[in-house]
């Protein structure tokens, strides 16, 4: 063989065992239906699931649970197109994280910053969005009058809406 046919061999077989979409947190991964998120989450023993609108699963610990996890599953045409994932809201914890996926991705594609104001103040947003192939993964940090919100997001492009989001 010469060089070039072994050189385009082996760009062949890269292209071919890419994953197309393929985020993978715990065993969760996109493109799981409904029923096999909801099968999965059976052995997380969230304290609560409940639906959110058509295309939403929301899994939490009550209050008084020290694990306080929060996952909210996004589906599309009932294929799971996002993962949100809640961590413990700190400034000092975003920064971590963000420098963290800088340095593993590179800067970020997509930097929204938001503010608005709700019923009982305003509410402010900064999130950050890193592509890895053919997915986004983002950081989100919310400040909220009585509170902050930090979340990490796993998000593949999808017919439903335009991610990342």
């Amino acid at each position: 063989m010469t060089l070039k046919t072994i050189t385009l061999s082996l760009l062949a077989s890269l292209l071919f065992t890419l994953p197309a979409h393929a985020w993978e947190v715990g065993e969760f991964k996109n493109g799981m239906s409904r029923e096999q998120v909801n099968q999965a989450l059976k052995t997380w023993n969230f304290d609560k699931t409940l639906p959110v609108g058509n295309d939403g699963l929301f899994a939490y610990d009550l209050p008084n649970n020290p694990a306080g996890r929060r996952f909210l599953f996004t589906f599309c045409n009932d294929k799971l197109v996002a993962f949100d994932q809640e961590v413990e809201p700190a400034f000092r914890h975003f920064v971590v994280i963000a420098s963290n996926y800088s340095n593993l991705y590179g800067n970020p594609l997509k930097v929204i910053p938001y503010t608005s104001v709700v019923a009982n103040g305003e509410k402010s947003l900064l999130a950050m969005f890193w592509r890895r192939n053919s997915d986004y993964i983002g950081l989100k940090f919310v400040l909220f009058p009585v509170g902050e919100q930090l979340s990490m997001t796993w998000q593949v492009g999808n017919n439903c809406w335009q991610a990342p989001r």
